[in-house]
């Protein structure tokens, strides 16, 4: 686990749980890293140890997840610990590690697989949601709870981006419309989205064994269908690490001046989102060819890191911090339950097929515009 013996992370592991469960934990980044690489590194080991959880149910990343937030759940983390989680992933934490994925994952493409893929891609997210309103709309009419209530009390909470849009945005928008208390809707709002993420994440990964000896919808992690195959050795030949600790440095830097960049557009125009912005200003910097190879080799450093080192830490903190699985039974009805993966079903159906229309291979289409 992180690269120790299993003997070595237990003993490390006994001091900082004695730590947190007698009051001593510090209370800075110290602290609260190390309980939630205690505790992520755990839950990712055992997932990714379990054969049937694991293949099918991604349960080296999903375990986290539930773990942690069923600790909460059951007391099992102690409150001072707990406002210092949420003190850390509300603090940046989130973003550094989004920062690294977004802007490493895509400076590490080929410049013509961007200039092929961004005009097909945008059109197979557009059809996607299309296709998945008409199946909240009919799902809405099956259960009687109605097109208007499937679609913007449940479908819309879901498609929001995240827990952020489900419990602040969408209330206030519905709020100034409709004249009611938005505190009325943060909680179902919570619930269905919390249940609509565990669903997509399950569905993805249940999707790519499944469908992993399909050749004619599954690219293996290749989003072109029609892909050159210098172009996927150009891309498959970059290197992922380097022995000079610098780059990784640079790699840093580089991923936050692109998420900084992104923030101050945002501030011009506040109607794309500043991580949307982020991912703009990468795919034109290096669509239009102004960074170097080199500095796109640092980035890509810089994210193999995060994504080695510090994914069961942020899946960890997510769960301790963002998911209540108490709320998931609450608004766990078979209407609800029902509008929600009819939801997902359409939006993977349209991915899938205009993904296929546009030349994108299906399978990855689906699980990541879906």
């Amino acid at each position: 686990i992180y690269g120790l013996p299993i003997g070595f992370f237990i003993v490390f592991s006994v001091i900082i749980m004695l730590a947190a469960y007698t009051g001593k934990l510090s209370k800075d980044y110290v602290g609260t890293i190390a309980y939630l690489m205690v505790i992520g590194g755990a839950f990712f080991y055992i997932g990714g140890k379990i054969p049937i959880v694991n293949d099918y149910m991604g349960g080296a990343t999903v375990l986290p997840l539930f773990g942690a937030s069923a600790m909460v759940a059951y007391g099992l983390v102690p409150l001072y610990v707990q406002k210092s989680v949420a003190v850390f992933m509300n603090g940046g934490f989130v973003n550094l590690y989004i920062a690294a994925i977004l802007v490493g994952s895509i400076l590490s493409l080929s410049r013509k697989s961007i200039l092929k893929s961004v005009f097909r891609y945008l059109p197979t997210i557009i059809g996607s949601q299309l296709v998945a309103i008409l199946f909240l709309a009919l799902a809405g009419i099956i259960t009687g709870i109605g097109v208007f209530e499937a679609i913007f009390f449940i479908g819309a909470p879901t498609m929001s981006g995240g827990s952020s849009g489900a419990i602040a945005t969408l209330p206030a928008m519905y709020s100034g419309i409709m004249g009611i208390d938005a505190s009325k809707f943060a909680g179902p709002f919570l619930g269905y989205t919390s249940m609509a993420n565990v669903i997509s994440i399950l569905s993805a990964a249940v999707f790519s064994k499944v469908f992993m000896n399909f050749p004619k919808i599954n690219g293996h992690g290749r989003l072109l269908m029609d892909q050159p195959k210098d172009e996927i050795m150009a891309e498959e030949s970059r290197p992922s690490s380097d022995k000079d600790y610098g780059k990784l440095g640079a790699g840093l830097l580089i991923s936050l001046g692109f998420m900084v960049a992104g923030s101050l557009i945002a501030v011009v125009i506040p109607q794309i989102h500043m991580l949307a912005w982020t991912i703009l200003l990468a795919i034109f910097v290096k669509a239009a060819g102004l960074i170097s190879d080199d500095f796109c080799d640092y980035a890509n450093f810089w994210f193999q890191f995060m994504l080695r080192n510090l994914l069961p830490v942020l899946i960890a903190g997510i769960g301790v911090s963002y998911m209540d699985v108490t709320i998931l039974g609450k608004y766990f009805t078979f209407g609800a339950v029902f509008v929600i993966v009819m939801g997902i079903a359409g939006a993977v159906i349209g991915a899938a097929a205009f993904g296929y229309l546009f030349k994108l291979w299906p399978l990855e289409a689906s699980i990541t515009a879906a």
